[in-house]
């Protein structure tokens, strides 16, 4: 069932992002970076097993962000992206501040969902801090990365496919580390970023398959 939803969700947020830039082409890129890092921070709080694997179900549009960075520097070059970076950190802060000022209100005692939200966020505060901050380090990482290796080959695909398998484990233990540290034992934490990995090496291979989709329609230009 959790591989069901998994596949539905993974679903919604390429054709969410394709739906956008076949409409909106550059600035559909922008407007999809919003939603999918939305989803992705509120996904981010759910630990979930998918192949026997306990991962964060956040990967899903994590991995859709990142790969709204690869297009959007395959189609329009390196110049703007920090523009899609700041974004994307301007987009995080307000969802960590919304979600901290959730905490604050004082639901009634027959009102049971908000006080299971309001549990779920103040035991997992830290990472209402840590989500910023190390998405914002890992698309600055990603993004150098990944112009450092297109300067020593052409294939933008090859070029995706190495910066995602050199960047990805190194990000995503560490957020699980600071995220769940007091939590979770640093071993369990550890071991849900490496199985969080595995799936989201899977993840991003159709992702890439998605790239090269969209990289190759002439429909949308420059």
């Amino acid at each position: 069932m959790n591989e069901f939803i998994l596949i539905i969700i993974l679903f919604i947020t390429m054709f969410t992002t394709y739906l956008l830039y076949k409409i909106y082409e550059k600035r559909g890129l922008f407007f999809a970076i919003v939603f999918q890092n939305i989803i992705s921070f509120i996904l981010s709080f759910k630990i979930v097993t998918i192949l026997k694997l306990n991962i964060n179900l956040g990967i899903v549009s994590i991995l859709s962000v990142l790969t709204i960075m690869y297009l959007f520097m395959i189609k329009y070059g390196k110049k703007e992206i920090n523009e899609l970076i700041k974004i994307s950190l301007y987009t995080n802060v307000l969802i960590a501040i919304f979600l901290t000022m959730i905490n604050y209100f004082i639901p009634t005692l027959t009102e049971t969902i908000s006080i299971n939200i309001k549990d779920t966020f103040i035991s997992n505060y830290k990472i209402l801090i840590a989500y910023p901050i190390i998405m914002l380090i890992s698309q600055i990482i990603v993004t150098k990365l990944y112009l450092f290796v297109n300067k020593l080959q052409s294939s933008k695909i090859i070029c995706i496919a190495l910066t995602h398998i050199i960047t990805a484990l190194l990000y995503t233990i560490i957020f699980y580390v600071v995220g769940y540290i007091k939590v979770l034992s640093i071993k369990e934490a550890v071991y849900i970023g490496i199985s969080t990995y595995i799936i989201g090496l899977i993840i991003m291979g159709i992702n890439i398959v998605f790239i090269n989709i969209l990289i190759k329609d002439k429909k949308v230009t420059k």
